[in-house]
């Protein structure tokens, strides 16, 4: 009887450790695709932000005709109350992208989402409202953000999306391309 309860205890033992590798493999798997989720659902808030911006300003003749007359030449927009609306649009985004940034680099946010955000930085570096806002705001930013949105100006990189190439000095009312 001695000898027949060691060996179930000894096959409890391996069933038992057998059961603990199982249960951790499936842990694994699950913190895994819960990973995968977490990221997914990550790069979609990050998205759908950035989106809510873009629109928000897109369908806003006056907001739109602000963005684009402040970042051509922030000196033209002579009114105290438009200047504030034009800071406080580009804030916003800013904002938005140091979420971004710091998300990316704890490894929340999927590299690409900020390698697209950060495009949308170089595209704006070296127009005059930008560096205008940049200059006035960036203390208000955590430090390592404002080193990388340094890093970003001092870069040789250019990206072009048409957009910013249409900004130029003439007299008509409207700038904003058809």
């Amino acid at each position: 009887m001695k000898y027949n309860l060691k060996k179930i205890a000894l096959l409890a033992e391996i069933i038992g450790g057998f059961a603990i590798v199982v249960s951790l493999i499936f842990v694994g798997i699950q913190f895994k695709e819960n990973t995968k989720a977490t990221k997914s659902a990550t790069a979609n808030a990050a998205n759908a932000i950035t989106i809510a911006y873009y629109s928000e300003i897109g369908n806003s003749a006056q907001s739109s005709q602000l963005m684009w007359n402040y970042i051509k030449d922030p000196k033209s927009i002579t009114s105290s109350g438009e200047k504030y609306q034009a800071t406080i649009l580009i804030h916003g985004l800013v904002l938005s992208f140091q979420n971004s940034y710091y998300l990316a680099n704890e490894g929340t946010l999927d590299q690409n989402v900020q390698e697209s955000l950060t495009a949308a930085l170089k595209a704006v570096k070296n127009q005059p409202g930008f560096v205008d806002f940049w200059e006035n705001r960036k203390s208000l930013f955590f430090e390592e953000f404002r080193d990388y949105v340094t890093a970003i100006f001092v870069s040789d990189t250019k990206v072009t999306e048409g957009v910013y190439e249409n900004l130029k000095d003439d007299d008509e009312e409207k700038v904003i391309p058809d």
